[in-house]
């Protein structure tokens, strides 16, 4: 159970962090999702956040001095 709650913690960090107002699950449901879920949950948000990284960077790219 600490796991869990822990996990919902760094999830909903993550959330305030990012400034991501639109999620899929509301921060108050996640504490009825299990730990399995959960986890997909966060790795889901970190993967669309390195994506957003890594355009940002592809972007960047073309200001580059060659």
């Amino acid at each position: 159970m600490q796991d869990k709650l822990a996990l919902i913690d760094e999830i909903k960090e993550l959330y305030k962090q990012n400034n991501i107002e639109e999620i899929q699950i509301a921060p108050e449901l996640l504490e009825y999702l299990e730990l399995k879920d959960l986890q997909n949950l966060k790795a889901k948000v970190l993967e669309s956040l390195s994506n957003l990284s890594q355009e940002q960077k592809e972007w960047l790219q073309q200001f580059k001095k060659l």
